[in-house]
């Protein structure tokens, strides 16, 4: 989904006419429809419906519209907000990222950011989700994402970007490496690694329920550790798909488990520029699975 896909369908939808909507988008119109039609592939189903001479919204158009009205007027707001520094002007901004979390969308805003803020000063902290969140409670971060905490702190604000599902995670030369999927109770036999998120926490008490037992091995404080002792045949993660050609993922029967990926902050304090810069940027795109 692209902006000027969503600027085409707001002016079309606003005068109900292609040709008007055009003009106003200095676009020639058979630019203007092929825009609005590949937004509605992507959207699954028609946003307008052509009766004689007379444009309508269709249902799903109408459903549509404050959505895509507000993602194009928070795309808009960030842009403005960041051309209002000038050069030379310190824009600092610390940001806490979970060590499972990559993203090809968050490195997009970190670059149209960067580019629109040349005076961008950008601190990115790493770590597990629990430890960022209690830096962020210490004042240490502006903004955060991480695994949406089971148990949310007060002054806890946060956005859901997307959502991950944890795999068995093993080495290319690992008997499981081929299979489709493996059972809970073989992922339970195995040494695996722990390591703090919200889908180890999962995966135990789903362990609980059906009465098995970890059996926990090693322990690795980041994703970093726990690739390092992946990759030398130690043991088996649970994790999100590394994307690692080293590495296979295995869905594992029994323990469908996910987590959300939020982007947070603490209330009560006053988002920098940048800060607020980076969370409407965030908040007009479309987040989808992580890349990595």
């Amino acid at each position: 989904m692209e902006m000027h896909q969503i600027r085409y369908f707001l002016s079309a939808a606003r005068l109900l006419n292609f040709t008007r909507a055009a003009e106003e988008c200095h676009v020639a119109q058979p630019s203007l429809t092929r825009a609005i039609q590949k937004l509605e592939d992507e959207l699954g189903g028609a946003l307008f419906r052509r009766e004689r001479a007379r444009t309508h919204l269709t249902e799903l158009g109408r459903l549509m519209l404050p959505h895509l009205e507000r993602t194009f007027r928070a795309a808009e707001d960030a842009k403005a907000l960041a051309r209002g520094f000038g050069k030379g002007q310190v824009a600092p901004l610390v940001l806490g990222v979970s060590s499972l979390v990559e993203s090809a969308t968050l490195d997009a805003v970190l670059a149209e950011l960067g580019a629109a803020m040349p005076g961008l000063q950008l601190k990115i902290v790493g770590g597990a989700s629990p430890d960022l969140l209690s830096q962020a409670l210490a004042g240490q971060l502006d903004l955060m994402i991480i695994e949406a905490p089971e148990d949310a702190p007060e002054r806890f604000e946060a956005w859901r970007l997307f959502s991950h599902d944890y795999q068995m995670v093993v080495r290319r030369d690992h008997p499981a490496s081929n299979q489709p999927e493996v059972a809970l109770a073989d992922l339970a036999a195995e040494p695996l690694i722990d390591h703090a998120c919200a889908g180890m926490a999962a995966l135990r008490a789903r362990a609980d329920v059906v009465g098995l037992t970890l059996n926990l091995r090693h322990a690795a404080h980041d994703v970093g550790q726990l690739k390092r002792l992946i990759a030398a045949g130690l043991g088996t993660g649970f994790m999100p798909d590394p994307r690692d050609p080293a590495m296979c993922a295995v869905p594992v029967a029994g323990a469908a488990i996910s987590a959300d990926v939020v982007l947070a902050s603490i209330q009560g304090r006053r988002r920098s520029l940048a800060a607020e810069s980076f969370v409407r940027a965030s908040r007009a795109r479309r987040w989808d699975a992580p890349s990595a």
